[in-house]
């Protein structure tokens, strides 16, 4: 069975694959899959447009959303979800290494690949996992200017329970970007997007530079993925009651920055 799992996981994390899957699902008669592709996923109709009005299923999976079905959390200090998902993970790093998947520990050196090297030591982190019935654009989670982005080649394995249980040390294996911010108060926080799934596009609309406000959106997934948050150390607060296996919504608040 492990044999049959890791075969299937490197056969569609191939380029070939990738390529091929990715030209079905902007075609477009992939947009014919919209309707079962709700069903199966269960997602919430009433959130979308008609399945009608999206050109492909590529199309339907980058959707956007009203604004007023995702109010952002208000407060200064208020740090909320970037993304809709489920928290996998959380919790303060150690020796500068996170657990992720499976109690599987990462060096924060390399997912971030050699940036932030200090800052981010015994800092607090969260691992949003976004399944594919979910919400797949990404927003501001605390009004910073983004200092340092990176783009990080690698495989595109999925990063669902097949992939985390099946590939060792996944998250660092696989293409992602990162992304480091910094807050007028002067605390980092570094943003981690993890591509996945035959193609795994990552696609980022902002500049380095550039002062972002609380929950305007910066990028998006084309069939991810997992989003990490790591924080400089003793500038995150976690709100009460903030655990794994929980659903998030983009905009919810997640907890907060340490006063000046």
């Amino acid at each position: 069975m492990n044999l049959l799992k890791k075969v299937t996981v490197h056969s569609i994390s191939r380029k070939s694959f990738g390529k091929a899957f990715n030209f079905a699902c902007r075609s477009r008669f992939s947009k014919f899959l919209i309707k079962p592709y709700i069903r199966l996923y269960k997602i919430n109709r009433s959130e979308i447009r008609a399945p009608k009005e999206y050109k492909s299923l590529t199309d339907f999976f980058v959707r956007d959303i009203c604004p007023t079905l995702r109010p952002i959390a208000p407060g200064e200090d208020v740090v909320v979800s970037p993304v809709d998902g489920k928290i996998m993970d959380l919790g303060y790093a150690r020796e500068n290494k996170i657990i992720l998947a499976k109690n599987n520990s990462y060096s924060i050196p390399e997912l971030l690949s050699n940036q932030g090297l200090h800052e981010f030591r015994d800092g607090y982190y969260l691992n949003i996992y976004l399944s594919p019935r979910n919400y797949h654009r990404i927003h501001m989670p605390y009004p910073a200017k983004a200092i340092k982005h990176k783009y990080i080649p690698g495989k595109v394995f999925p990063v669902n329970n097949l992939g985390i249980t099946t590939i060792k040390d996944l998250f660092a294996k696989n293409k992602r970007t990162c992304t480091i911010f910094q807050t007028t108060q002067g605390y980092k926080f570094a943003l981690i997007k993890v591509g996945a799934l035959g193609v795994g596009k990552i696609v980022s609309n902002f500049s380095i530079g550039q002062e972002i406000k609380k929950g305007m959106e910066i990028g998006r997934f084309e069939f991810g993925s997992t989003v990490i948050m790591i924080f400089q150390k003793d500038a995150f607060i976690p709100a009460k009651g903030l655990t794994t296996n929980i659903e998030i919504k983009m905009g919810q608040r997640i907890g907060s920055l340490q006063p000046e």
